[in-house]
């Protein structure tokens, strides 16, 4: 589903042809660097659900009330969908002024010229990042080039239902749980319901899960300089792992899997097909909403000392660089992180802020499942590794192929070891 504020004009919410960002051309100069002295009107979009979109509008409500002449226009969608429309409105020459943009595609879009660089505007005070936790500023970077600044930190977790699992007599996960540990509930979970919901989501699909595996392990998807990072032989053992949850229980069945695109509504603990599921705690509350009963949140479970959770960048705003209006583009990009009454609007929605002033100032009046993320979050800063640098060229579609393939596994059609195979050919080729 995609939220329109106002009524933009109708071309920019034409019909969508399909369209890959590697075949995105380069985009042409954009617009006056000067301020508009008349009215001005900005397109804003974004992925999320409709908590989220609640609590921006709010944050936007503030931003037109201080700036009255400029007006804008916001969209948002699952997060697969929205980066199928990005690509194809950037590629017809229609970008919105102000883009969300996730770490996977930061550098897609950069070297393809669809993205402003906001330097000029970070040296001349239209955009500060002053108070913006240091170690994610370099995260919006392309080589010298800033090219988005980041909007909150988030890290990783397991959502899971409380009530449920005492229920079945399973105790919550410990600090130091283990991926055997993990096992072990999944299947006594899955029993409690008599094989009718199994334990947790299958986080096999997503190479960001087995990004935080590999990590505890010393390693990554990808290198520093932007190589590929794993071997076969790691993603076969961590998709056999997956493989022998599924098999007991633990994991959700493949018809459950196949269907998760991003969205809240296709997620397999929304769906109640599952207690438990991995993911980004920055989406907690509006998963809590949409599941419709107290959920907890978990750190990852690891067998080494590692839990290989990151302090990552959650997702990071970019201008475009066709906009007619950067400079008021980088205005609203500079009050929506650095505002207070705009953060506390909109508080934890896309993760802890990442203005410390900002941060500081919601955390006495947090609701109550804002106020869980904090406190996860504030349980594991010392656990957190640092955010890493932006992915390499090809990464968004490595991520899909990932997935993808994965689909080919869960199904039997290929083994892990195959599937394994294949997505390392296809990583190579998407990374040239």
């Amino acid at each position: 589903m995609v939220y329109i504020r106002r009524q933009p004009a109708a071309a920019r919410f034409a019909t969508l042809a399909a369209a890959a960002l590697l075949v995105l051309p380069l985009a042409a100069c954009g617009g006056s660097d000067d301020a508009s002295d008349g009215p001005v009107t900005l397109d804003f979009t974004w992925w999320g659900n409709e908590d989220r979109a609640k609590v921006t509008e709010q944050a936007i409500d503030l931003f037109e009330k201080k700036y009255p002449n400029i007006k804008v226009n916001t969209s948002f969608g699952a997060f697969d969908a929205y980066f199928q429309k990005l690509s194809t409105q950037i590629a017809g020459g229609d970008a919105p002024d102000v883009v969300q943009m996730d770490r996977a595609y930061l550098r897609e879009y950069a070297d393809r010229n669809a993205l402003r660089d906001l330097t000029e505007y970070v040296e001349d005070g239209t955009l500060s990042v002053a108070d913006l936790t240091q170690t994610l500023v370099p995260a919006g970077k392309v080589g010298d080039a800033t090219y988005a600044i980041p909007i909150a930190q988030n890290t990783q977790g397991v959502f899971y239902d409380p009530a449920l699992w005492s229920k079945a007599g399973v105790a919550a996960p410990t600090p130091e749980w283990t991926w055997q540990d993990m096992l072990a509930a999944g299947q006594k979970l899955s029993q409690a319901s008599g094989g009718k919901v199994a334990g947790f989501g299958d986080f096999g699909f997503a190479i960001d899960w087995f990004d935080i595996w590999l990590r505890q392990r010393d390693k990554a998807i990808y290198t520093d300089d932007g190589k590929l990072g794993f071997t076969e032989a790691e993603l076969t053992e961590f998709w056999t792992m997956t493989g022998q949850m599924r098999a007991a229980g633990a994991l959700a069945p493949p018809a459950l899997t196949t269907q998760l695109d991003g969205s809240v509504q296709n997620s397999s603990l929304i769906k109640k097909g599952v207690t438990a599921e991995v993911n980004y705690d920055s989406g907690f509350t509006g998963m809590v909403s949409a599941y419709g009963a107290p959920l907890a949140i978990a750190p990852m479970p690891s067998d080494t000392p590692k839990r290989g959770m990151i302090a990552a960048m959650s997702m990071a705003y970019s201008v475009a660089q066709r906009s007619e209006h950067p400079k008021e583009a980088a205005m609203l990009v500079n009050f929506l992180i650095n505002d207070v009454e705009a953060g506390k609007a909109l508080a934890v929605s896309r993760g802890m802020p990442a203005n410390a002033k900002v941060r500081d100032s919601i955390a006495p009046s947090l609701a109550e499942n804002d106020k869980k993320v904090y406190e996860f979050e504030s349980s594991v800063v010392d656990k957190l590794l640092p955010t890493p640098p932006p992915q390499p060229k090809g990464g968004g579609a490595v991520k899909a192929e990932f997935q993808r393939i994965y689909d080919e596994v869960i199904f039997n059609r290929i083994p892990a070891a195959e599937g394994a195979k294949r997505v390392i050919t296809e990583a190579k080729s998407q990374l040239g």
